[in-house]
């Protein structure tokens, strides 16, 4: 806890507000990597923030390529939006490499964010050289009580629309700390309620929408796919059709909850690590995982 009461994040590399043409000011990290390396985009899950879903991969991606990190709309230091669609999103991918004077470089999307990156390749795919594509998949509707639960999001977030603004913030702080934040530590706390709770139902009811089957194959980078087997948020079936859609996707597994990006890093990093080596983001040298997750986090990157 800090002197003015505000909780104490992990170190994170430096920051900075830039301006993205037309569109509006966003927060973006940058970590410098190896003169001559890669720039590796990090795209991040639903309701959480590039910070929360990250924060223990920028120093070992950073020895073998430059990082960029940024919130999406609607999250945390994002853009504000006032209806949040994955379209978007993937533009702003763009723009910011743009803004950064970044030609080509390789998404890296966790959960929500491997759709956001998997569109971003679709838009550019001169410009995005490689996929990585964690805890995520191809659609996430499912089956049976999962896809009930999912095509209420969007009639909720209709109904939302007509509510009080007061009101809705005052629910999104009801969930984050009775059942988001149930186990996450304060500063986890802190960044998942920066989101605006209106666009955390829009992204819910663009995951529903969501589907890449038809399109992902025609993609012409080279992709690949972690698992976190065992997931009960992108269960393994869902995460399955991803690899089912893709036939020369290289794909790399490990036995962990949704959170494990973070709560089980060296799992996590021990398939990252792989998966970069596959699309063209080698090690410069021999790498391990030096920060230690945060054990106060949880279930936070949907």
């Amino acid at each position: 806890m800090s002197s003015s009461g505000a909780p104490i994040g992990p170190s994170l590399p430096r920051g900075e507000s830039i301006d993205l043409p037309g569109r509006g000011q966003v927060f973006v990290r940058q970590s410098e990597g190896p003169p001559g390396s890669p720039t590796v985009m990090l795209l991040h899950g639903w309701t959480v923030t590039a910070d929360l879903n990250w924060y223990p991969a920028f120093q070992p991606i950073s020895q073998r390529a430059s990082v960029v990190a940024f919130d999406h709309r609607g999250h945390g230091d994002g853009l504000p939006t006032r209806r949040f669609r994955f379209d978007d999103c993937a533009s702003d991918v763009l723009a910011v490499a743009d803004a950064l004077d970044i030609d080509r470089f390789v998404c890296v999307g966790y959960s929500m964010g491997g759709a956001i990156a998997q569109l971003a390749a679709r838009s550019a795919p001169d410009r995005v050289t490689g996929l990585v594509l964690g805890a995520t998949s191809t659609s996430f509707r499912g089956r049976g009580l999962r896809a009930i639960r999912f095509s209420l999001l969007p009639v909720v977030a209709a109904a939302s629309r007509l509510a009080p603004v007061k009101l809705r913030y005052w629910g999104w702080e009801q969930t984050v700390f009775n059942v988001i934040g149930t186990n996450i530590g304060r500063w986890a706390q802190t960044e998942v309620l920066k989101g605006d709770p209106q666009a955390m139902l829009d992204a819910g009811t663009e995951l529903f929408n969501f589907d890449s089957s038809d399109w992902i194959i025609e993609l012409p980078m080279p992709i690949a796919q972690i698992r976190t087997l065992g997931d009960n948020v992108v269960p393994d079936y869902l995460q399955q059709e991803l690899g089912d859609a893709v036939s020369d996707i290289s794909v790399f597994s490990y036995r962990g909850g949704h959170a494990s990006v973070v709560t089980d890093f060296d799992s996590f990093w021990d398939c990252l690590s792989k998966a970069l080596d596959s699309v063209g983001v080698p090690a410069s040298s021999e790498t391990g995982s030096t920060i230690a997750p945060d054990p106060s986090s949880s279930e936070t990157s949907r």
